[in-house]
This record gives structure tokens, sequence and C-alpha cells, in this order.
């Protein structure tokens, strides 16, 4: 611990007790077991969430809720942080989720009701910047990215550049913030979750039979496990994926999770496994007195 990591102990305090009062597993069980989808929230009810539900006014409305609680957690966390800018970090990946709703209503027709409140952009200004394809006022590396988007897409009516160009842009920033913050902490998890999405990627590209060139596209930046040993992994059977990682540090997730995916051919339980790993990487935060960890090890519990 240094001496800076004691500005966080107000904070840390504040997650402590919040920590206290997060929906339990006991909790979560009684909700599956529950008969119906209203007897699954008043169970709910007996939590944090109660206000909210006490508000709904349909069953089916319950993404609302969830998406409030984010909106709030964020808030509270943004407030009590001596160092908001690191937090704001975590944000930015909502900003581009919007973004790319925004894109898909504009060019797919696709309802731009998933409109997320959590970042850190104006929404208003976000729907103004696509609808007139004036992008001035979103930060350079979004701006940069939603500027290719209009262009390529005009050019290929491809749906596939949304996706592609915004999650270059948003791990791009999320290392490179991370970085110039001096945080490693930060740095590590966005690392870890590149090389997920980057393994993931790289299994449902060779089961669909895709081509090498879409792969060397859909691959994100920053990672720790070479892209070019990726790419070779192509031309070879998904055992040799789980044969490759066996020394590394995704050894026993690519043993299962790849298998998994051989075996039923759905990516379940890869995607399971991998948010339980960079849960791992987070839970010594629980044991963390002072710092940055506990706040964002509580922000990812809320997200789960």
């Amino acid at each position: 611990m240094s001496i800076d990591d004691t500005i966080y102990a107000y904070a840390v305090g504040r997650i402590r007790a919040l920590e206290t009062r997060l929906v339990d597993r006991a909790r979560l069980e009684r909700m599956i077991d529950a008969s119906s989808a209203e007897e699954a929230l008043k169970v709910l009810a007996e939590s944090d969430y109660a206000n909210a539900i006490a508000e709904l006014t349909d069953v089916h409305d319950f993404e609302s809720i969830l998406a409030a609680e984010l909106k709030n957690t964020f808030d509270l966390i943004f407030d009590i942080s001596p160092r908001p800018e690191l937090i704001s970090i975590m944000a930015l990946r909502y900003d581009v989720h919007n973004l790319k709703v925004l894109f898909k209503a504009k060019y797919l027709g696709v309802k731009s009701d998933l409109l997320m409140l959590v970042g850190s952009l104006d929404l208003d200004k976000m729907e103004y910047a696509v609808s007139e394809d004036d992008y001035l006022d979103l930060p350079p590396m979004l701006r940069q990215a939603a500027e290719g988007i209009s262009e390529d897409f005009l050019l290929n009516r491809d749906p596939q550049v949304i996706d592609l160009y915004l999650d270059r842009v948003l791990y791009d920033q999320l290392v490179t913030s991370a970085r110039e913050n001096g945080s490693k902490f930060l740095e590590g998890l966005f690392v870890r979750q590149i090389d997920l999405t980057n393994l993931r990627s790289l299994v449902r590209v060779k089961r669909m039979g895709l081509d090498r060139e879409l792969l060397t596209k859909i691959f994100l930046p920053h990672g720790s496990i070479q892209l070019d040993r990726l790419t070779a992994m192509l031309d070879e059977p998904l055992e040799s994926l789980i044969t490759m990682l066996s020394m590394s540090d995704y050894a026993d997730l690519a043993a299962e999770g790849v298998r998994d995916w051989i075996d039923k051919g759905t990516a379940s339980r890869l995607e399971k496994l991998s948010d339980d790993y960079i849960t791992a990487y987070l839970k010594p935060s629980k044991w963390t007195p002072f710092g940055l960890e506990p706040l964002i090890g509580y922000l990812w519990a809320k997200e789960i």
C-alpha cells in the first residue's frame, strides 16, 4: 500500500458497508425457485431494490430497475472516489454501447430503447451527432471511430463495422487511459478482458468457418496473448488452442470452456468462465484496506 492509497479511506469504508447489502447467492436461489416473475421480484424487493420495485408498473419492465440501480451505483462511486477520473474510465464502455445502439438504430432500423444512462457523455448530444453525422463534440477517439463507421457503412453497407470500429477504440482508450493514470490494476483488468474477448472471437470465427481477414479485423490490440499466435490457430483444430494455452493463466478456462464449446457448440460455458476469471482477478480487492481496487470490485459485483 502506498501513502497515496490512504486517500481512499472514506470511499473504501462506504464500499464495505454497501457490500453487505449486495444480492447474495441465497437470495438469487430463492428467485430461481420462485413460481413466477412476480414472485421473483417479491424476493428482490427484500433488498436495496425495494423502492424501485415499488414503482414498477409491469413486471416486464424489470430492466429499467437494473439500469437505474447501475446508474445510481456509478454516481455514488464517482462522488466518493478521490480520483473520479478513474471511475470515468469504467463508464466509457457505456458511451460506446450507446453509440452502437444509435448507429444500429440509424442504419438497421433497430430500436434505440437500449440506451444506458451510465455513460459520461450527454445522450442528447450523442443522438444529435449520429443523426446529423456531426461528430465534432465527441472525444477525439470516438469521433474518429464514428466518422470511420459513417464512411465505411456508406461504401460497404456492412453492419459489422459498427462493432469493429467501436470495440477497437474502446479497448485502446481503456488501456491507454489506465497507463496514463498510472493504474497497473486497471491496465491488468483491461488486458485480461481483451485476451478473453480475443479467445472467444477466435473460437466463434473458427466455428462459423469465416476467413482470416475478418479475424484480424475483430482482434483487439493490447492483449497479452500475441495476435499472430491466435491467428495461426485458425488453421488448427480447436483442441490445439487448449494445448497452446496449457502453460498460460488461461489454461483451466480454455480446457473447460473451449472443450464445452467443441462438444456442445455453444459459448455459454466459456462466457461464464470468462466472467468468473475477471471476478477472480478482482477478488483480492475484498481484502485491500485502501485504494481503487475495492471500488472497482464493487462496481463489477453490481454489474454481475
